[in-house]
């Protein structure tokens, strides 16, 4: 009469385990914003998404396999949140989407549409982010932006090295094209002690309308307190095209629920016989303001100034060849 109670209670007790050792989550972000932009030929204004963080849902998942061994998936859609059209690329899962192994002794083996590193080293050392009038000088003018896997590489393999490195990552990848333009290969090394991080990645990315392009990215930055200082640099070739480069220093100051952002970048572009033909050079400031863990408001403005033929020009305006544009977003982000 004990052994049927007993036994029971073991199997909801193993299950109960089971069921604590796998777990799926909910996420997304909603940005919207006010933007307005200044151009010589035209100005533009309106509500947009995405000023400080891309709008998105998503669902990812991990499941403990046990000896240090997990399974992980991650699925996301991004959508322009003013309008709930999907973002650009058309396809619904157009964000992340991955599914892979990891290890703590050997690293993290995943298959998918993933952020290229090159990438990642752009987003991670701009003080503004990957987002919004005043962020991402250096890879909008460069030549890896119009290549197809620009952000996230499709029918990828990607590894990773695990956390217990002394503060050192590597991480590799490469993907298939698939009989059409947008193979990409890179790789991507780094460390971070204390109040210092730096990366660097090369990648290759297959485009046979202009040869193969070619990119190294490097960035770093240093906390000081409550003040971190970031620095990035960009080079892109394809050796029979243009050659693209750009430079840029930001800054990030926290007072409180509020962090203070400025930034100076310069890109250029040159033919392929060595003449500047296009220099951008962007300055912006901005603010953050948690109103708590998952709600914030900002603002961020930009100037930019063109010479050599360049008519770069900000949140929808138009400019004239070698004139200027500034632009404006305020906004406020959810995450949940």
């Amino acid at each position: 009469m004990i052994r049927r109670p007993l036994a029971c209670a073991l199997l909801l007790a193993v299950g109960a385990q089971a069921a604590a050792q796998s777990t799926v989550t909910l996420f997304g972000v909603l940005d919207n914003d006010l933007t307005y932009g200044k151009g010589s030929v035209s100005s533009a204004k309106g509500i947009g998404t995405g000023g400080l963080a891309g709008s998105r849902i998503g669902v990812r998942g991990v499941e403990d396999l046990g000896d240090g061994l997990r399974a992980v998936f991650v699925v996301e859609h991004g959508f322009n949140s003013d309008t709930g059209a999907a973002a650009s690329p058309a396809s619904f899962w157009n964000r992340q989407v991955l599914v892979g192994l990891g290890s703590s002794r050997w690293g993290d083996v995943q298959l998918g549409r993933i952020y290229t590193p090159n990438f990642l080293v752009h987003a991670t050392y701009d003080a503004f982010g990957p987002q919004g009038v005043a962020a991402q000088q250096v890879l909008l003018v460069s030549m890896e932006v119009a290549q197809p896997a620009n952000i996230r590489a499709n029918n990828a393999v990607n590894y990773q090295t695990p956390a217990q490195l002394g503060g050192f990552v590597l991480q590799a990848m490469t993907s298939v094209g698939e009989g059409a333009p947008g193979k990409y290969s890179g790789v991507r090394v780094g460390y971070a002690a204390g109040g210092f991080a730096g990366d660097a990645a090369v990648g290759r990315y297959d485009n046979p309308a202009i040869g193969d392009l070619k990119a190294f990215t490097i960035g770093a930055r240093y906390r000081i307190g409550a003040f971190t200082l970031y620095g990035l640099f960009d080079r892109a070739n394809s050796g029979s095209s243009f050659d693209t480069r750009g430079l840029q220093v930001s800054g990030a100051y926290l007072i409180g629920a509020t962090t203070l952002k400025a930034s100076i970048a310069q890109s250029s572009r040159r033919s392929a016989a060595g003449a500047d033909v296009g220099t951008t050079r962007r300055v912006g400031i901005g603010a953050v303001h948690d109103l708590s863990k998952r709600s914030a408001l900002y603002t961020s403005i930009a100037h930019v100034s063109n010479s050599d033929g360049a008519a770069t020009a900000l949140n929808g305006s138009v400019t004239a060849p070698n004139r200027g544009s500034s632009g404006i977003d305020v906004g406020f982000r959810h995450i949940f």
